[in-house]
């Protein structure tokens, strides 16, 4: 039996951004974070982060996967994503370059009240620990925005 994929009714107003898009299609589906982990087989905290908007764009795997499982048009994502803009002035790529850099520097640090530095709302800050290609411990800085789509990777 053929799976048809179900239109949104247009009086639905669908959020601008892919974080309040998905939590809307995903709620509108009826299913919580966990079932549509689950149906995704993403780990639920994947989920929380795309909703919570860490990221603005999703790889075309991930946008099938979530797709079939709300059961819409790939294209229903898409037009929500933000893709970060490469093509910036190179005196202001390396300002940017700059604030980031003394913004990952803060995080290692250990502060967590820093701002936004395209907005200036609060920042989240966390630290991520892993290991190199050598074994070796790493720690990177991470940080997102909860007003904008500013995200420090």
């Amino acid at each position: 039996m053929s799976r048809t994929r179900r239109q949104i009714p247009s009086e639905i107003k669908l959020a601008q951004n892919l974080a309040g898009r998905l939590k809307q299609l995903r709620e509108y589906r009826n299913m919580t974070e966990l079932d549509l982990a689950r149906a995704t087989r993403l780990s639920r905290q994947r989920i929380e982060d795309l909703e919570a908007g860490v990221e603005t764009w999703l790889s075309a795997s991930d946008r099938q996967v979530l797709s079939r499982a709300l059961n819409i048009e790939p294209s229903v994502l898409l037009e929500s994503e933000l893709r970060p803009d490469s093509g910036a002035h190179p005196v202001y790529a390396e300002q940017e370059r700059f604030v980031l850099s003394e913004l990952s520097e803060s995080i290692l640090a250990g502060s967590r009240d820093l701002v936004c530095p395209a907005c200036g709302s609060g920042l989240r800050c966390s630290i991520q620990k892993g290991f190199d290609i050598q074994g070796r411990p790493t720690c990177l800085p991470k940080a997102f925005c909860q007003k904008c789509p500013f995200i420090l990777k």
